[in-house]
């Protein structure tokens, strides 16, 4: 099996390498250029570095001389953190660049196009749809993502092309060097800070990183076409109970002030976070529990901390 992969060397995309690689796929891995850093990367086995920006993706057919490629995993997007998804122009420049690589891909006969959506899609159409509501200016990215999926899905049916939609729930672990929740709630308690959250009574799904790219491969390789498979940990739970594993595994001595932040928007029901069609239609089994996989990120995100406290001496 061959297999594309774009934003081959980001979080999601390097830990997807080393899962196809441990499956005897040949991976043309694109990477944006040559300042990129591809230490994660570089000495995989099966693995070809492609450098090509997606501003320049029309090159991709000369850049890769293959014309007998299974699929394309999408992950390239920029602004999927911080206040660059309040970025109209930049989410909408993500679509375009989405829509010209399902077309370069049909011109190389790349059977099958696999995009990396996200949960936030589902906070769009559970909260922008009622009347009255105030939606919070970073949503403009999950719109966009839900755009290019409706978007990407008829481009490919014009183009012959099987399409999968993968909705990626909350991936934490080593290696994540973002403020997601996870993040943020073990860096609070990790430097003694005020441990104060919402009530926490929100569902959510936390998936520790191996398994969401084991879920990613389940669903690109075995997922029915034209289907969209939400990645989840088969577990979602309270936030608030998230939130005291997290404290557990720190200091069970810490305080936590739960309700002392509000909370603005609606709650997602737990239905949102079913994932017993992926794991009916591929065979996809979670491995790693919240309650393992915490330990392993708290300690990455203690040497984190150590790095950071050394660089500021």
């Amino acid at each position: 099996m061959k297999i594309i992969v774009t934003g081959a060397n980001g979080f999601l995309g390097s830990m997807l390498l080393k899962e196809l690689q441990s499956k005897d796929i040949l991976i043309y891995a694109v990477v944006k250029n040559e300042k990129e850093n591809i230490d994660n990367i570089r000495n995989l086995s099966g693995v070809r570095i492609i450098y090509c920006d997606l501003d320049h993706i029309r090159w991709l057919p000369e850049l890769i001389n293959d014309r007998d490629i299974d699929m394309c995993i999408h992950l390239a997007w920029a602004g999927s953190f911080g206040d660059a998804r309040a970025d109209y122009q930049l989410q909408l420049t993500n679509i375009d660049y989405s829509m010209k690589l399902v077309d370069v891909l049909a011109s190389m006969g790349v059977k099958r196009f696999v995009g990396a959506g996200t949960l936030a899609e589902k906070d769009v159409l559970n909260y922008h749809l009622t009347d009255g509501a105030t939606p919070n200016p970073v949503s403009i990215y999950g719109i966009a993502k839900l755009t290019m999926n409706f978007m990407t899905k008829v481009e490919c049916t014009k183009c012959n092309m099987e399409h999968v939609w993968c909705c990626i729930s909350n991936t934490y672990g080593v290696g994540n060097t973002t403020n997601n929740f996870v993040n943020m709630a073990s860096r609070k308690m990790l430097r003694g800070e005020h441990a104060a959250f919402t009530s926490g009574e929100q569902i959510y799904d936390f998936v520790y990183v191996t398994d969401t790219v084991k879920a990613l491969c389940a669903a690109a390789i075995n997922g029915k076409p034209n289907t969209s498979y939400y990645l989840g940990s088969t577990k979602p739970r309270r936030l608030k109970e998230y939130i005291k594993i997290i404290r557990d595994a720190i200091d069970p001595s810490i305080e936590l002030f739960l309700g002392e932040i509000p909370f603005h928007g609606n709650f997602l029901p737990i239905e949102e976070y079913d994932a017993s069609k992926l794991v009916t239609d591929t065979g996809f089994k979670p491995l790693i529990s919240f309650e393992e996989g915490i330990y392993d990120t708290i300690a990455y995100l203690k040497e984190q901390e150590k790095l950071v406290e050394g660089r500021n001496r």
